[in-house]
């Protein structure tokens, strides 16, 4: 098993090897918590890299810049304001990366959007919430393919929940029939949807590593788009919430670990923060809502088939 002790000690020699030069990074939803910790660890760890960020607040991004350049006098970082919520803002934001840039070495995703609200469609008609979890990253990741299948080493991270992943309602994968969408339900589909997707692309794309990982419990800002009395819960309950749960920091190494490994840099990987294996195909795991064995199996091949049909009608659904 892997401990942080043994993650940092990694880290810190990194930046003495050939290939920690010159890596180029798009950092989705880095202005604040998981992300910000993973891009300021990257940053710091690397010589000459060149690293986008993209998040909502335009005031986080310029603070981020300066303490990045300061941090690290030899980065290139740009910050790329965009709600992530419209397929059609990503596109915007990765024509630019693509217009500037002739390979990619670490896409690496953690944008959140968390609200107990109901199902609340974008001008798109895709939910807000699938759409930050799931489709827009995914869109990301296919529009910056071309970037990602020239380099090498090259990585595609997507923080969510893998462990997690439940059986879903394949007659209904966008939950847009009445009565279908809920929180639970809308986690469900995404996370599950994830490790799907990433199972067909990694065939499609082998020489690239898809990691879908499970951060744990960590205490980070997104609650404030919670309802007050929620809000007012998990602020008294933090000093407890920060004793059970992981350090933002050690999550950032965690996570730039997961990124520099050579063990990672190909094929699938279903793990959590540190790089241990959950995958819940194999390996029977209770996670938020009970045993993962119980009912219908939420994987196959007729699933993957099933999920990367649904994501081509959505993805198709916006045009470029």
């Amino acid at each position: 098993m892997v401990n942080i002790t043994s993650i940092r000690s990694a880290n810190a020699g990194f930046a003495s090897l050939p290939l920690a030069r010159g890596l180029v990074a798009v950092f989705v939803g880095a202005t604040a918590g998981i992300g910000e910790s993973a891009l300021r660890t990257f940053v710091a760890n690397t010589v000459d890299p060149t690293v986008y960020f993209i998040g909502r607040s335009e005031s986080a991004g310029s603070k981020i810049t300066a303490d990045l350049q300061a941090l690290n006098p030899s980065s290139k970082v740009q910050f790329l304001q965009a709600d992530t919520t419209l397929l059609s803002t990503v596109d915007t934001v990765t024509n630019q990366i693509a217009a500037s840039e002739k390979k990619l070495n670490l896409l690496f995703m953690s944008p959140g959007y968390l609200t107990m609200e109901s199902r609340d469609e974008s001008p798109e008609g895709i939910d807000r919430k699938m759409a930050v979890s799931y489709y827009a990253r995914i869109r990301f990741a296919l529009n910056l393919l071309p970037l990602l299948s020239t380099s090498e080493p090259a990585r595609v991270i997507s923080v969510l929940g893998a462990s997690n992943e439940r059986p879903m309602d394949m007659e209904d994968l966008g939950l847009k029939a009445p009565g279908s969408y809920t929180f639970m339900t809308q986690a469900k589909h995404t996370i599950a949807m994830t490790s799907l997707t990433f199972e067909h692309l990694s065939k499609q794309y082998p020489n690239i590593g898809w990691i879908h990982a499970t951060p744990g419990m960590v205490v980070t800002s997104q609650a404030r788009s919670l309802p007050a009395p929620l809000r007012i819960l998990l602020k008294v309950s933090e000093p407890l919430l920060k004793c059970i749960s992981t350090p933002i920091g050690d999550s950032g190494q965690g996570f730039f670990y997961l990124s520099t490994q050579e063990k990672f840099a190909k094929g699938l990987w279903l793990v959590d923060w540190k790089g241990e294996i959950v995958d819940s195909r194999i390996v029977e795991k209770k996670g938020w809502w009970g045993s993962n064995n119980s009912g219908p199996q939420w994987w196959g091949d007729d699933k993957v088939e099933a999920v990367w049909r649904h994501t081509e009608e959505v993805m198709a659904s916006v045009k470029k």
